[in-house]
């Protein structure tokens, strides 16, 4: 299913205070996470133990998530962090954040953990 994704900056969900004073496991359990239309997750069959695998021609990630109301339908949020900028892109030197065209797609792999996205930009970029 394609989704419009969105990054959003939430108080709670802030990389680089995770970074700085958590655990990478705690920086996974909160950042690796998407948030999704309801009647998005009932059209795409998930159910709470599934992931989601997101892609796009800019990279791919595995997150968890969670329904949110507020979400609009067609609409997926994830905080701006290591894994929502696997998917992004620049344009004309300008980060493009919102809006971005995504696949979706339920699985059952865990997420993408962080030190592979560490490795993958040290490979050849965030978006490689």
């Amino acid at each position: 299913m394609e989704l419009r994704l969105n990054s959003i900056r939430l108080i709670d969900h802030d990389q680089a205070k995770e970074f700085t004073f958590g655990e990478i496991e705690k920086m996974e359990e909160i950042l690796a996470m998407a948030y999704i239309n309801p009647e998005d997750f009932e059209e795409m069959y998930l159910t709470p133990s599934l992931k989601l695998h997101l892609f796009n021609e800019h990279g791919e990630v595995v997150v968890k998530f969670k329904q949110d109301e507020n979400i609009p339908k067609g609409t997926i949020a994830m905080p701006v962090s290591i894994w929502s900028n696997q998917l992004t892109s620049t344009k004309n030197g300008k980060l493009l954040n919102k809006n971005i065209p995504v696949n979706c797609e339920a699985t059952r792999d865990p997420p993408t953990p962080l030190k592979e996205l560490i490795e993958k930009i040290k490979k050849g970029g965030i978006n490689k």
